[in-house]
């Protein structure tokens, strides 16, 4: 059955599409920090969770926690003879740490292996190991490997010594007994495992795990193909230009045939299908713009959706555009509608109601992201900037219900996830209000004051009147309130007398009735009549 992983309030929660939450148990000694996004990716029905958890985790699908990856064994075995029996010849040997699942007994996870141990010599002995470090993390067994008699470095796997309290097991297994398969070669650790580090940024591109930890930010990682937990040290990109400021790589855009790198003020892309045809290209529309927001890049039919030092840009099959700059460029590039400051922590989603990218923002002044914009993807087209008003929005996603339906959803700094799933509008008893006002019309004579004649305004024809306001103000840019007209959305369009005397025009439309549908198509001004200066 599908399910969500949620974190909240320092804890993560397992959600079934029925929307009930459970609370996960948490490996020994991991905790949650709700100060930090959690960011998570899915390979083979695994989610991995970073940031947020002061240890990297995965869950699986019954919901069992663990470290993504296991503490690699630092202490070298002791070889030696042993006893009588057949083994004869010159040994090395490793180990390392694995768990199973404890039905079918499948490798679910293995650490990093230990240094290789100094040879032992023996004749007719059991070979004896010994001094096996006890794991701190919660294992099934001691994976032995072993060398071949005589062999230098190649180690193949020998023994399990089941449980995490014996150290030292004896074992007279022939080299032709032996797997014939070496050991793993891609075991590693994911970035970020060190000791009060964290990985940042995760995602999964072409069956492999990406991540980005605090210690390297300018250092791309990846798993070996299909596994959560092994990293090898030969998956390491360095993601030009190096050191170069204190945030490294700022976002993962995850395409189809193409990952883009995303720094602040420039983007690489990785092509290719596996680790001998992965390769680093700079996008080079790119110069100068990047991402400033990990959380706010989307990827809407294989094109990438960002926010960058002064506006939105895209990603796709045509290089990096701006689709802020024409029309809204004033909204992200200065201080009057936007906390800049706060651009690092805005996130976006995708709204498949209505086929846009929503931003989520902080107004001037404010922390809060309680700001949203809204881009038309079909007409091109900005919308906002609108304010919620229920609830402080934490962080931005989808989901899909029991009926296949993908659904956008919010989650709160209360610890809820609000589903826009209401076919009216309405939240459910309170009304959700629209608010919207106009240019400051002048008819392209700003400085002469003008008699603003007949209004008429066409909206979609409501089975109920409705609650609408339309506040007209004449005057200079400082115009206070004059009156206020009361349309009624049952009549489709409606006349009213001339608006007055002013050098400009602006209208506030509002309407707050719950549950009563609002769909402006316009509104016209019959005549306007220049007065002259005053």
């Amino acid at each position: 059955m599908p399910f969500y992983i949620a974190a909240g309030g320092g804890s993560l929660y397992r959600i079934n599409t029925a929307g009930t939450a459970t609370t996960l148990t948490l490996p020994s000694g991991v905790t949650i920090d709700s100060t930090k996004v959690a960011r998570m990716a899915v390979l083979n029905r695994k989610v991995v969770v970073v940031n947020a958890p002061n240890r990297s985790l995965w869950v699986d699908n019954k919901g069992t926690v663990r470290p993504l990856g296991l503490a690699q064994p630092v202490s070298t075995i002791v070889l030696s003879g042993t006893g009588s029996s057949t083994l004869t010849g010159t040994y090395k040997g490793r180990y390392s740490y694995v768990v199973k699942d404890a039905d079918t007994l499948e490798l679910l996870q293995e650490s990093p292996m230990s240094p290789l141990s100094a040879a032992a010599t023996i004749t007719s002995q059991y070979l004896l190991a010994s001094g096996l470090q006890v794991s701190p993390d919660t294992i099934s067994a001691r994976r032995l490997y072993r060398t071949v008699t005589g062999g230098s470095a190649t180690v193949f796997p020998w023994a399990d010594l089941d449980g995490n309290v014996a150290t030292s097991l004896a074992d007279s297994l022939s080299d032709a007994n032996l797997s014939l398969t070496p050991s793993p070669d891609e075991l590693g650790q994911a970035p970020g495992m060190q000791l009060g580090s964290r990985m940042t940024l995760i995602t999964e591109w072409k069956g492999f795990l990406w991540g980005v930890g605090d210690q390297d930010p300018d250092v791309l990682r990846r798993s070996a193909l299909g596994l959560v937990y092994a990293w090898p040290s030969s998956g390491t990109y360095n993601i030009e230009p190096v050191k170069a400021d204190q945030y490294g790589i700022t976002g993962l855009i995850r395409r189809r045939d193409e990952l883009g790198l995303c720094k602040r003020n420039i983007i690489w892309k990785l092509v290719g299908s596996d680790p001998d045809t992965f390769e680093l290209i700079k996008v080079r529309e790119s110069d100068g713009r990047g991402c400033y927001a990990p959380d706010s890049v989307v990827v809407i039919d294989d094109v990438g959706y960002f926010l960058g030092g002064d506006g939105v840009y895209t990603w796709g099959p045509n290089g990096v555009e701006s689709i802020s700059d024409i029309k809204v460029r004033a909204w992200f590039a200065s201080d009057t509608y936007f906390n800049r400051a706060q651009y690092a922590n805005a996130f976006g989603k995708y709204n498949s109601k209505y086929h846009g990218y929503e931003l989520h923002l902080a107004a001037v002044g404010s922390s809060d992201i309680d700001r949203w914009v809204f881009y038309d993807i079909a007409r091109k087209t900005w919308w906002g900037p609108h304010k919620t008003d229920a609830f402080t929005p934490s962080i931005a996603s989808t989901i899909i219900d029991t009926n296949g339906v993908v659904i956008p959803v919010i989650g709160s700094t209360a610890g809820n996830i609000w589903q826009q799933n209401q076919s009216a509008f309405v939240d459910n008893t309170d009304d959700i209000a629209l608010d919207l006002i106009t240019a400051y019309h002048n008819n392209n004579t700003p400085d002469i004051v003008k008699l603003w004649g007949g209004f008429s305004l066409l909206s979609k024809i409501e089975t109920a009147a409705g609650n609408m306001s339309v506040i007209v103000k004449t005057g200079g840019l400082d115009a206070t309130s004059s009156y206020s007209l009361s349309p009624n959305l049952t009549l489709g369009r409606e006349s009213f007398r001339n608006l007055g005397t002013g050098r400009t025009l602006n209208l506030q439309i509002t309407e707050t009735t719950a549950s009563n549908g609002c769909t402006l198509y316009g509104y016209e001004v019959d005549d306007v009549h220049e007065l002259g200066r005053r």
